[in-house]
């Protein structure tokens, strides 16, 4: 089901009274992924776009009453996922900073890491660097972690794959991960089983495999991408076939998921 823009200020709260059940905001800030999970006072940041994002992502929390995150979550270290942490750090203090286990060879040489990583230490922030098995219970709603299984051969193959339920839905954020980590979940018998697919690398025909489609069943799937950089045609049809229906970033601009004990439903701003 989808609504209108302005319904979502009355019924998911932004501008006015905090929402009942849980929300996931998909941004709108290209080729590059800012998620944020809201339940009751829990506020998780999962990836924070590129560097220019920051101020985009802290006016959104503003607007959605946030003082604090609960906890921030950095899938992997790639700039389009990293860049604006360093704004969002500052403005939002996290509780607590999630990201996955990046081998040395894996370490980027960038300014937006070596500046997140001053970040962190500066604010004391407490950091984990978590994997597949790591569970999160915060009141109704419950955070997983599907992967990365094992050691990863380069970045997106090391993205944390979260699993986000509540009241019986679950969303499936899937990060970077290509086909290669994909499988490795699959064969590590995670629970993939979702009714929303946060669609891996922004669309590439690298991620979403038919095998992976054919155990999560999503009944939806969103996808972050810019507009000069499209989901890839393969994708698309892949998710078509499995009866996904698609909302998209770049032609729909901020996506809203709001789940509660009724159902869900979707809403948007372009």
């Amino acid at each position: 089901m989808q609504a209108g823009w302005h319904t979502l200020y009355r019924i998911v709260g932004l501008g006015g009274p905090k929402s009942d059940g849980f929300t996931v905001h998909f941004l709108d800030v290209g080729s590059a992924d800012a998620i944020i999970l809201h339940c009751g006072e829990t506020t998780i940041l999962v990836d924070a776009g590129t560097v220019d994002c920051g101020t985009e992502i802290c006016r959104y929390l503003r607007r959605m009453g946030v003082e604090t995150l609960t906890l921030a979550v950095n899938t992997h270290p790639d700039k389009d996922h990293l860049g604006g942490f360093v704004q969002v750090l500052r403005e939002f203090p996290p509780q607590a900073y999630w990201e996955p286990e990046v081998p040395e060879s894996l370490i980027p040489a960038s300014e937006e890491y070596s500046l997140t990583r001053a970040a962190l230490e500066e604010m004391e922030i407490p950091v984990s660097q978590v994997g597949a098995g790591v569970s999160l219970s915060l009141g109704p709603m419950t955070l997983e972690v599907l992967g990365p299984v094992s050691q990863p051969d380069d970045s997106n193959n090391g993205s944390l794959v979260l699993k986000a339920s509540y009241a019986g839905r679950s969303v499936l954020l899937m990060g970077d991960a290509e086909e290669s980590e994909e499988e490795d979940i699959l064969n590590s018998g995670a629970e993939v089983g979702c009714d929303v697919l946060k669609v891996g690398h922004h669309g590439s025909k690298t991620s979403t495999s038919a095998q992976l489609l054919q155990q999560a069943r999503p009944q939806y799937a969103v996808i972050s991408a810019g507009s000069g950089r499209p989901p890839n045609e393969e994708v698309l049809q892949r998710l078509q076939e499995n009866r996904a229906e698609v909302y998209r970033t770049d032609t729909q601009g901020n996506i809203v998921l709001s789940i509660t004990e009724e159902g869900l439903t979707f809403y948007t701003e372009k």
